[in-house]
């Protein structure tokens, strides 16, 4: 690698990093903060992101990114649905840190084409284990999947809200959305 790719390639993560940071205290911050919180000049971050938009989709395809890894090894274990389920929301709840921001800035990038298909295939992919779970007993059959994947989606949500403003620990927004999950839909 060059040494101006190098650079470029450290002045961009900076930049993300500055921008994931900045926009969890602060989800107002302009890019001139996040390019000072970054420590880099403002021609630099224009070569990076020309918008404050261009900055939140990428902090956004970033945070899907970090889901779908986070998520990958739980897909290569030989789990029961239910087991599954539980094994992703202890791995996703955990990512209050990176994905607070997204609770306030999520409108802006969610008209974008490539973000609204990753997020669709995870809904999707959830669907699928949801199917499972019902098939297993873990989920009553007669409710319907769409319903119960828009649940998680929220409590996913309402988890990250929680522990962003210190009302929750990780490990007891985890529990609550599991214990609310399976008590509020489990199989009888």
């Amino acid at each position: 690698m060059k040494a101006k790719d190098a650079r470029a390639a450290r002045s961009h993560r900076a930049l993300l990093d500055a921008g994931l940071e900045l926009l969890l205290q602060k989800p107002n911050a302009t890019l001139t903060e996040v390019a000072t919180h970054a420590g880099v000049g403002r021609a630099t971050l224009y070569r990076h992101f020309d918008t404050r938009e261009a900055l939140v989709k990428a902090l956004v395809l970033e945070c899907l990114q970090v889901t779908e890894e986070v998520v990958a090894p739980i897909k290569e274990q030989n789990l029961g649905a239910k087991a599954q389920i539980e094994a992703t929301l202890r791995a996703v709840v955990p990512l209050a840190d990176r994905f607070h921001f997204l609770l306030s800035l999520w409108s802006i990038a969610s008209d974008d084409e490539q973000v609204n298909q990753i997020y669709e295939d995870q809904l999707n992919q959830l669907h699928q284990i949801i199917e499972a779970a019902k098939q297993e007993g873990s989920i009553k059959a007669g409710l319907d999947s769409g319903w119960i994947v828009s649940i998680i989606d929220g409590m996913l949500y309402s988890a990250w809200w929680m522990i962003g403003q210190g009302h929750l620990t990780e490990e007891q927004a985890t529990e609550h959305v599991l214990e609310t999950l399976f008590a509020g839909v489990g199989g009888e």
